[in-house]
C-alpha cells in the first residue's frame, strides 16, 4: 500500500556493516513484473554488496489489507546471498512474513522460500515469525526478484501466492536486508589536471608527471582508496603511478577529493587517444574507474 515508513535501524547496519541507509519501498512493487529496482551498493567491511530496504505489507493500522511486495537486484554466478528480514515482529504493527526468491522472466520459477526462520534468532529479530533466507548461491547471473508476503500467503512459481487468505499477523512493517551480491564497477569522476579549465594537453615524449584528481562524491569516499591500486594511462592498467596527496576539495563541491600524481611516459600514450583512464580499488575490494578528456599533442608540433 502507499503507506511508506522509513526506519534507520540500528540492527540493520550491524547485519550489513558498510550500508548505513535504507531504501524505502515505493509502491506500486506488484504484480512480480513490476517489480522494484533496488540499487547493490558497496558494504565496506566483506567487499560485497548489498542492500536495506524498509517496506510495509498493507496498512499499519485500521483494517488489514492484501498486498505483496517484490523487490529486483542484479546478481553474479556464485554469489552466495542471504536475504533477512527484521523488524516485522515487533515494528509498529507486527507482520508474520513469507520471502521468497525468484529467477528471471518469464518463469519467475521460485528458487527458495521461507515461512519461519526458527531459531536461532538473527541480531535484528524477536521472534522466529522474521523469514530468512541464507546462503542461496545464485546460479546464473542476471536479476533475480525477492518477493515478501504475510503468512499463509505463500509464494507460488509464476510470482503468484498459493492463498488470499489473511492470518492473524497479516499487515505491518518489516525491514529486508539483502547481502553477499558482488557490486558493479564503481564509475567515478576525474579530472586530468585540475584547474586548467581546459582539455588537457599530453606530449607522450615529456618525462614530466600527470596531475589526476579523483573527485570524491556521495557514493565515492577518497579517504577509502587503497592509493597502492591506482593505475592511470592509454587503457588504464599502466602502473604510472609516483604519488598520491592528502584529501582535500579541489572543486568546491564538500567532497574532499584526492589529487594523485602519474609518470607521463609510463602511461603508454597513443596519438589517438582523447581520454585518460584511471583505474583503483576501495579497501573494501570495490573496483572503480575514472575518464577524463585529454589531448595527445601531435607528433609533428613537438
Amino acid at each position: 500500500m502507499n503507506i511508506i515508513i522509513r526506519r534507520t535501524l540500528l540492527v540493520a547496519a550491524l547485519a550489513v556493516p558498510g550500508l548505513a541507509l535504507a531504501t524505502n519501498e515505493s509502491e506500486s512493487n506488484h504484480p512480480i513484473a513490476q517489480a522494484q529496482t533496488i540499487p547493490i551498493e558497496a558494504d565496506a567491511g566483506s567487499g560485497k554488496g548489498g542492500a536495506i530496504i524498509d517496506g510495509v505489507i498493507g496498512n499499519l493500522s485500521g483494517a488489514a489489507a492484501l498486498d505483496t511486495d517484490y523487490f529486483r537486484f542484479d546478481g553474479t554466478e556464485g554469489d552466495v546471498v542471504t536475504l533477512d528480514i527484521d523488524g516485522g515482529m515487533g515494528g509498529l504493527r507486527n507482520v508474520d512474513t513469507v520471502v521468497a526468491i525468484f529467477g528471471p522472466p518469464p518463469t519467475y520459477a521460485v528458487l527458495r522460500l521461507n515461512d519461519d526462520a526458527g531459531l536461532p534468532l538473527d541480531p535484528g529479530s524477536i521472534h522466529a515469525y522474521d523469514s530468512r533466507i541464507t546462503n542461496f548461491r545464485l546460479p546464473t547471473t542476471g536479476s533475480y526478484i525477492v518477493g515478501v508476503s504475510s503468512y499463509p500467503r505463500r509464494f507460488a512459481n509464476g510470482g503468484g501466492t498459493t492463498s488470499n487468505a489473511l492470518g492473524a499477523n497479516a499487515n505491518g512493517d518489516y525491514t529486508l536486508l539483502i547481502s553477499g551480491v558482488t557490486v558493479a564497477l564503481l564509475q567515478i569522476n576525474i579530472e586530468i589536471k585540475p584547474g586548467s579549465g581546459e582539455v588537457a594537453p599530453i606530449n607522450p615524449k615529456s618525462r614530466g608527471k600527470i596531475p589526476v584528481a579523483l573527485l570524491g562524491a556521495s557514493d565515492f569516499v577518497v579517504a577509502n582508496v587503497d592509493v597502492d591500486s591506482v593505475t592511470f594511462g592509454h587503457s588504464g592498467d599502466e602502473k604510472s603511478l609516483s604519488k598520491c596527496g592528502d584529501p582535500t576539495d579541489v572543486n568546491g563541491d564538500a567532497f574532499p577529493d584526492l589529487v594523485c600524481h602519474f609518470e607521463n611516459q609510463a602511461a603508454a600514450w597513443a596519438p589517438t587517444d582523447d581520454e585518460g583512464i584511471l583505474k583503483g580499488e576501495l579497501g573494501s575490494g570495490l573496483k572503480f574507474e575514472g575518464r577524463g578528456w585529454l589531448k595527445v599533442v601531435p607528433v609533428k608540433a613537438q
